[in-house]
């Protein structure tokens, strides 16, 4: 992180694009594995951000602005890769047939 403890366009799209990277690599690897990763990811940083919210709700802290984005995003790109897949699998995803 740089000294001013902020995150710039580059840094952001860089995490974005790095998420994107593995999860896309994850589905291509193991349907299975993908999609349980895509639905407990999500869930689990939800939570994470959820109770980082309250208590910076309840005790202001210093937590940067960009750890909520990144959270947020976190969140979302799993979910977009997910559909993107299922999408490109028609709905047919091998492990749901058996």
């Amino acid at each position: 992180m740089p000294a001013n403890k902020t995150i710039n366009t580059n840094q952001f799209i860089l995490i974005i694009l790095l998420q994107a990277i593995l999860y896309s690599s994850i589905w291509l690897w193991n349907e299975f594995v993908a999609s349980y990763i895509t639905l407990v990811f999500p869930a689990m940083i939800l939570v994470i951000l959820l109770i980082s919210a309250i208590a910076d709700w309840i005790e202001p802290s210093r937590i940067p602005k960009w750890y909520y984005v990144i959270m947020i995003v976190s969140i979302l790109v799993p979910i977009i890769i997910g559909g993107i897949f299922y999408a490109i699998y028609d709905g047919r995803i091998d492990w749901l047939k058996e």
